[in-house]
């Protein structure tokens, strides 16, 4: 709870800069090398992000600017390479000449519009504040933390982690693995879940007051006030673990 007590406070302190009216624009593009297999780490505040995929190996990114004249000079979106096969993007990388009294208020972030193109095979660290997340066809790894974003991950292979407190959450299994992992932790946010007809595995379900709820058969294991323990598909490896404070799961094909 602590977390997210510290959370809101961040949410009035940087109110003012989602909220300040936008002077200028300023569009950036990028290419940069990356083989399939490869890793994009993404931090943003406000804004969106749409991530695609394409047949190239490379990452491109398109991104939109928002804000006065003398935010986007000291504000700066930083794209490098990180060891092997790894591309960063942060959206608000400050300059270190401007003093920690010019950080604050509305002066901290630039609302950035990303949109951006990776090898099929991609791994995905995504980390936002209220920027919507859409990611569709990406067959990796996905960890996606945010604050009060709606996340929507479409077509998707490999195992997903996601956190967020109010933002709801949609996942649409392309495939599933044996040995297939779904970790979703959030506050009041509702999470839709489409698996494929083949998705086994445990489902575990903790909640305060959510529900849980399948169009799909689950063979209950065990069930208290606030823990469900079931079977989707007869069990197996896979496992599909849900938390809650008063958010809602649905799992469906």
């Amino acid at each position: 709870m602590r977390k997210y007590v510290l959370a809101f406070g961040l949410l009035a302190f940087a109110a003012p800069a989602v909220l300040a009216a936008f002077d200028e624009t300023e569009h950036v593009t990028r290419t940069i090398q990356m083989a399939p297999g490869g890793t994009l780490r993404l931090k943003s505040f406000s804004g969106r992000v749409t991530i695609t995929t394409s047949d190239r190996p490379e990452v491109t990114i398109d991104a939109v600017r928002r804000g006065m004249r003398d935010r986007l000079d000291h504000v700066k979106l930083d794209i490098h390479t990180e060891g092997s096969n790894v591309v960063s993007v942060d959206a608000n990388h400050h300059d270190r000449s401007w003093s920690w009294f010019e950080f604050t208020g509305r002066n901290s972030v630039v609302d950035t519009d990303f949109d951006i193109k990776v090898p099929r095979r991609t791994n995905l660290n995504i980390s936002v504040f209220s920027a919507p997340v859409t990611v569709d066809g990406v067959e990796g790894s996905h960890k996606v933390h945010s604050f009060s974003s709606r996340l929507s991950l479409s077509d998707v292979s490999g195992p997903i982690r996601v956190h967020s407190f109010s933002g709801s959450v949609m996942i649409r299994a392309k495939s599933w693995d044996a040995d297939q992992t779904i970790n979703v932790d959030t506050f009041s946010g509702n999470v839709e879940l489409h698996v494929p007809d083949s998705a086994s595995g445990t489902v575990s379900f903790n909640s305060f007051s959510g529900r849980l709820n399948s169009g799909m058969p689950l063979t209950l294991q065990s069930s208290s006030r606030r823990n469900v323990k079931a079977e989707l598909g007869g069990g197996g490896n896979g496992m599909l673990r849900f938390k809650t404070f008063s958010g809602s799961v649905r799992i469906d094909r």
